[in-house]
């Protein structure tokens, strides 16, 4: 996830007032009440499949005819969890992100975990990161740091691991928590998308082009059940559909290429999701909310 671009809940205030948390592949709850935007708090469990690219276009592995490279793909399917929290403090938020992913290997199945770890500032000006990848429970990379925008409008990013290094950020530059707030906000708006400068710390690069369009709502995609016991949270809310795409920097500065990756997302207007895709290269996964719960509110002076 960095589908971090998508994770908040918003009240009848246009608001974000909470923390939401996805366990073991998702779990929603709801949470307190601030001013502005604000984050309903959730706790929520999704289903997740694998995709693979095609001509014209991506589908799930399970459901794909067979056609050249998709026999291998079925073969070696995999088991994939994905896990996502988001916390409403006084003055901001915390973000844990998790991703495992089980293949079959030559003699026993492996593992590879993907986790992150975000605190960002109520009026996302302020991030600190740590990401961290294990494979077979021994640990390949680890970035993390902190990245500031200045009341002037200049931005860094330094970063602890790889000691050292440092990158530019711009004045306009989102990270994870206000990209999905803008998002939510350009929806109800009745706006059709929006570009923007994002930058989540997995890389020691510059903030990414991210290209969002906010669309109608496809129709395989309307079925997508709200789970036993959380129809309080969704009662009443609209339902959001938007792509986007992700491109890294060019060092020729020539135009974008290719994204990096794209996602997907039905959310609803509180800021729930209730269905995800993350595609990359010519893999992916797709995922659907399976629980749904309400949250404790947090509580600030």
């Amino acid at each position: 996830m960095r589908a971090a671009s998508r994770y908040l809940t918003e009240t009848e205030t246009d608001g974000f007032e909470g923390r939401f948390r996805l366990v073991e592949g998702g779990v929603a709850r709801d949470i307190g009440h601030c001013d502005e935007v604000r984050a309903l708090a959730h706790k929520d469990r999704h289903g997740v499949a694998a995709l693979h690219a095609l001509p014209g276009g991506w589908g799930r592995a399970d459901e794909l005819p067979l056609v050249d490279g998709v026999a291998e793909v079925l073969a070696c399917r995999r088991h994939e969890t994905k896990a996502f929290e988001l916390r409403l403090t006084c003055d901001g938020y915390v973000v844990n992100q998790r991703l495992r992913l089980e293949a079959a290997g030559a003699r026993a199945a492996v593992a590879s975990e993907q986790q992150s770890q975000m605190t960002e500032s109520r009026d996302g000006k302020k991030l600190r990161f740590e990401h961290r990848t294990t494979t077979g429970g021994r640990q390949t990379s680890l970035v993390k740091g902190e990245a500031l925008i200045g009341e002037d409008g200049k931005g860094e990013a330094r970063f602890t691991d790889p000691e050292g290094q440092s990158v530019a950020l711009t004045a306009t530059t989102l990270f994870p928590v206000a990209i999905a707030r803008e998002t939510i906000r350009q929806a109800k708006a009745g706006e059709s998308g929006f570009d923007a400068q994002f930058f989540f710390g997995e890389k020691v690069k510059p903030p990414q082009s991210v290209n969002i369009l906010i669309g109608k709502l496809p129709k395989r995609l309307a079925d997508v059940k709200i789970p036993e016991g959380g129809e309080q949270l969704a009662d009443g809310r609209s339902r959001i559909y938007y792509r986007a795409g992700f491109f890294d920097a060019q060092a020729d500065g020539k135009g974008q290429g290719e994204p990096a990756y794209e996602m997907s997302s039905v959310t609803l207007d509180n800021g729930i999701e209730l269905y995800g895709t993350h595609e990359e290269s010519d893999g992916g996964i797709e995922y659907r909310i399976t629980r749904l719960e309400a949250l404790p509110k947090p509580e600030c002076k």
